[in-house]
């Protein structure tokens, strides 16, 4: 057919057309009800009933389940998700694992990364950090930035395979690359501590980072980084601040939450010392360092550099990632060490309790070892408390003397009767390592002990309840629980924590040169 005759036709239809369109007008202004045009709505008659959200909800489930059933990785990697989060399935981690791992088996990078992250808390599947590495792995290969994120982090801890910082590094600048935010911040923390050389020093400026207190939960984090204290004596008011607002209770992040107490002006809150303080007495060794620095630059308290040492030291005992390195630079302050010595000759058990831990420290060499500890065993006599607790740590330890818990739970036992949640955690830590508790029921009030401890920010606490759950101690056993207190303790600097970890990943470890560790 030409094109003359189209156009010829075209405009016979118009013509034919025109008057019906202009009928059906007329129509629609003289009969607005008339059920032929789509804003008819009748006022008394039979009317369609949409269905209810319930009703939607299965039938979209239904037809979910079909195509996961059927073999769709998209509907099985979503089903998987409505399980894990209870979002129209009842929540049942095990078959959101299933169904995840359904997914994952056909090479979908976001389920390969999802099951990664199950695998390596223990959700719905027996925890195995190893498959996990092998699923972050295939998710990195396929671009997925959190995906390179997470395997790039592997090889920072040498715990699945072989430390290796430029191959993490390699990784997280590709997440970063591609936009996502936590890798950047593992990588400024790479450059901040001087991991990797040759990197950007523009972005050092540690301040600008520590600029807000908030806390994020992220399911990949770095074990170890610090691989032992911070040896940089250059550590920012807000550094501290933040990392005991991180670990701290509620109650100390919401005191924490509206001020610096460090800023010009801020001293007078006596309501953020008062919780700082309190969560020192913990033995959060956080809170220990923040304290250590008001008593070092007065604020809130009385300047005093023996009471900052004492804190410090303290803190160093219990792995703080700036103890020592603040201590060490109190120590080369002019005149501190004579300070010391005078102050204990004078009869003050805080300074005798610092020359002594400068002592085991070699950080001060004018006392013999028996000095040191007639030192403490004199302060300790006088109840002075971080005496007793170093005391009982030494009879626990055997150091200075011989070994003799009964000794060192009599020490703690006297702090505790003086007040000290500290000495009364150390104990119940003890007692559950020692599984020495008289009865089940002393052993839930032991374990309920370290919970709380726990939750204000304990450190030991942490890592006693960590044993709990590995061990089956006055709790069900419970691997991921396991996994997640040594987790994070061992984030915190512990290096006991790290070392309890490590074992349990060695139960698990392949054999081959990709996950030997031992060199790492």
């Amino acid at each position: 057919m030409g094109l003359q005759r189209i156009l010829n036709l075209l405009v016979m239809l118009a013509i034919i057309f025109a008057p019906l369109l202009s009928l059906c007008q007329e129509l629609q202004q003289d009969h607005p009800n008339s059920a032929v045009f789509r804003d008819y709505r009748s006022s008394d008659g039979p009317q369609l009933i949409r269905p209810s959200d319930i009703t939607y909800q299965l039938w979209q489930a239904l037809m979910l389940m079909r195509r996961a059933n059927g073999g769709d990785p998209v509907a099985q990697e979503e089903l998987g998700f409505r399980y894990f989060l209870g979002k129209g399935f009842p929540a049942d981690t095990s078959k959101a694992a299933y169904w995840i791992e359904k997914a994952a088996d056909q090479n979908m990078p976001i389920a390969q990364y999802n099951m990664g992250v199950f695998l390596n808390n223990g959700w719905g599947v027996r925890w195995n950090p190893f498959k996990a590495y092998d699923r972050f792995k295939s998710a990195a290969e396929d671009s997925l930035p959190e995906g390179e994120f997470a395997f790039g982090l592997f090889y920072t801890d040498n715990l699945v395979v072989p430390r290796n910082l430029e191959t993490a590094y390699k990784w997280l600048k590709l997440a970063e690359a591609a936009k996502y935010e936590p890798a950047k911040k593992i990588i400024d923390e790479f450059i901040r501590r001087g991991l990797l050389a040759g990197t950007d020093s523009s972005r050092t400026n540690d301040a600008a980072r520590d600029s807000s207190l908030g806390v994020s939960n992220k399911p990949i984090e770095p074990l170890y980084l610090d691989y032992g204290p911070d040896t940089s004596s250059n550590v920012s008011d807000l550094t501290l601040l933040n990392e005991a607002f991180k670990e701290g209770s509620a109650k100390f992040r919401k005191a924490l939450g509206v001020t610096n107490v460090f800023e010009k002006g801020a001293s007078s809150d006596t309501t953020a010392i008062s919780v700082i303080e309190d969560a020192a007495s913990v033995g959060s060794p956080e809170a220990l360092a923040v304290l250590g620095r008001c008593y070092e630059k007065g604020t809130g308290v009385p300047r005093d550099r023996i009471l900052a040492a004492e804190q410090y030291l303290r803190a160093a005992r219990m792995d703080s990632r700036h103890g020592l390195a603040l201590l060490l630079r109190l120590v080369r302050e002019k005149g501190f060490l004579k300070e010391v010595e005078e102050r204990t000759k004078a009869g003050d058990y805080d300074a005798a309790f610092v020359w002594a831990g400068l002592t085991e420290l070699g950080l001060d060499h004018q006392l013999l070892d028996e000095q040191a500890f007639h030192l403490l065993v004199t302060a300790a006599d006088h109840d002075n408390i971080p005496s007793l607790i170093e005391l009982g740590r030494c009879y626990y330890t055997g150091q200075w003397t011989p070994r003799n818990p009964i000794l060192g739970a009599r020490c703690w036992e006297r702090a505790a009767e003086d007040g000290s949640k500290d000495a009364e955690i150390r104990l119940a830590a003890a007692a559950v390592i020692s599984d020495s508790a008289a009865s089940d029921s002393s052993l839930a009030d032991t374990v309920g002990i370290l919970t709380t401890g726990v939750g204000d920010g304990s450190m030991i606490a942490q890592l006693a309840l960590g044993f709990c759950y590995e061990h089956g101690v006055g709790v069900q056993q419970d691997t991921p629980m396991a996994v997640k207190l040594y987790r994070d303790c061992a984030q915190r600097g512990s290096e006991s924590a790290y070392n309890a970890l490590l074992a349990m990943y060695n139960e698990l470890r392949p054999k081959g040169k990709e996950f030997d560790v031992s060199n790492g």
